[in-house]
């Protein structure tokens, strides 16, 4: 696999998928090396000239009044990692750390921090041996990652049993410059990877969820002239006009399943007809959230911000994720609305009256409760969904005598995102069920070529059997494919 070149100014969601995901390996380009050199020079000719650095020549938070000696500066930084070194609750998995280690290394090579070169190394080279420092959820408010990245940053210095590893692998272990403990915390790699991460599994339920809807369309016989792109056209709202245009990829064009000449509908239920509108939003929040993630990794958001060349060391709030907070609680909202969306959509497909087929897509109704339960699970999920959905922007916490007297919250609102897919994947495995039996009640194969290898997949996963039996087997095969 080739190497994801880290380059302070190129990373995407996808490529930290991947170095999270599948392992791809990683290299620190020249100008990044460089870069980072440069401010790490800034940082020795400010201390030089006798200038305070913050968290260098004094303390950190409330503490910032207290000078720190030359002398002691080095046990100082060190110092300010264990202390910091605090995260509570579940780990972090694997493929988190991964990603804020790949996301934290090409901040650095953005330049804004300066830390040695041989952290720096350290931080890469662990990251290519597969060396996973073990850190928890709990610590940050959304004003850097201090607990999380203290955790890293003291593996790299070969604490604990890291040295063994670091050895193992034939890395040299970090060594601390002269403000580096703060350097490498200052900073929201964490909750910014954690949103790549994010933005890639949207990204990919949004399309697996637009295909099982062009299966329900062709499964209730729903009129595609809903898509036609003269409907979307005049109002000039991107996601809208991209979710009509991928539908009726999906779908191509066709006319859809005759419905049964007892169902005379002059236009369709919302479940079908708004789905451009509800989903169009969806595609703009992550769109946003895309935009302002790969912004993030890229960022040189330090405090404070060391500019090479000028050799200045400018305070700032820029550790202060709310902008991030704020892109992903859109992003959560419109996954809710979705959601009940998709929830009607499978309530439609057991409606009689829509689709012509048999009530609840069952063999002989009455007798037999066919797929009736799915419409509870589906609630259920968009339920979950929904609850997830209070935004963390509305929230804040005052720490730090007030010096910090505002949160983001950003970490929280990723947590939430990422149990709201969960559940989102659960929703979206119970409509391909319910559009599976619906064609096949039909007697209908999808014709929409975009659609139907989904279909082909399902159709070979899940049980053909209508009698009355559980259900649940059939929903745990769909979420695997869609997963």
């Amino acid at each position: 696999m080739d190497a994801i070149v880290l380059d302070g100014a190129t990373l995407v969601p996808a490529a930290v998928a991947r170095i999270a995901r599948l392992r791809a390996p990683v290299e620190l380009s020249p100008q990044a090396r460089e870069r980072n050199d440069a401010a790490r020079r800034a940082v020795e000719a400010v201390l030089a000239r006798g200038d305070e650095l913050y968290g260098a020549s004094t303390g950190v938070g409330p503490l910032r009044g207290h000078h720190v000696d030359a002398a002691d500066r080095a046990e100082h930084q060190i110092g300010l990692l264990r202390s910091h070194a605090c995260g509570a609750g579940r780990e972090l998995p694997d493929e988190l750390v991964r990603a804020a280690m790949a996301t934290r290394a090409n901040q650095l090579g953005a330049g804004g921090a300066g830390v040695s070169a041989e952290l720096l190394e350290a931080l890469v080279g662990a990251l290519n041996a597969g060396i996973v420092p073990r850190t928890r959820e709990l610590g940050s408010l959304g004003t850097g990652d201090l607990t999380a990245l203290a955790d890293i940053a003291l593996a790299l210095l070969g604490e604990g049993e890291y040295g063994a590893r670091l050895a193992a692998a034939g890395i040299s272990p970090g060594r601390l410059g002269a403000r580096d403990g703060l350097a490498f915390m200052s900073s929201n790699a964490v909750t910014i990877a954690h949103a790549a991460l994010l933005v890639a599994d949207a990204r990919a339920l949004l399309d697996t969820w637009l295909t099982v809807a062009a299966l329900s369309f062709e499964a209730a016989g729903a009129d595609p002239v809903v898509l036609d792109p003269r409907v979307h056209a005049g109002r000039h709202l991107p996601g809208q006009v991209a979710v009509a245009a991928r539908m009726y990829e999906l779908l191509s064009g066709p006319d859809g399943r005759p419905r049964e000449p007892t169902t005379t509908l002059i236009q369709d239920p919302y479940p079908f007809r708004a789905l451009p509108q509800v989903d169009g939003v969806a595609h703009e929040a992550l769109s946003a959230l895309d935009q302002v993630v790969t912004h993030e990794l890229n960022f040189a958001g330090e405090n404070a911000l060391i500019v090479a060349g000028d050799e200045v060391a400018l305070a700032n709030g820029n550790p202060h994720a709310a902008v991030l907070a704020n892109a992903i609680d859109g992003l959560r909202t419109a996954l809710a609305q979705s959601a009940a969306l998709i929830a009607a959509r499978v309530s439609a497909l057991l409606d009689t009256s829509l689709t012509g087929l048999p009530a609840f897509l069952a063999l002989n109704p009455g007798p037999d409760s066919g797929a009736l339960i799915l419409e509870y699970t589906a609630h259920a999920a968009a339920a979950e969904v929904r609850s997830l959905v209070t935004p963390v922007a509305a929230q804040t916490v005052s720490v730090a005598r007030g010096v910090e007297s505002h949160a983001s919250l950003a970490p929280i609102a990723a947590r939430r995102a990422h149990e709201a897919l969960d559940s989102l994947r659960v929703l979206v495995a119970v409509e391909l069920v319910a559009a599976v039996r619906a064609l096949r009640l039909a007697g209908h194969e999808p014709v929409g070529a975009g659609a139907r290898p989904l279909y082909d997949r399902a159709a070979a996963e899940l049980s053909a059997d209508m009698r009355d039996r559980p259900l649940a087997p059939d929903i745990e095969a769909a979420r695997a494919l869609i997963a």
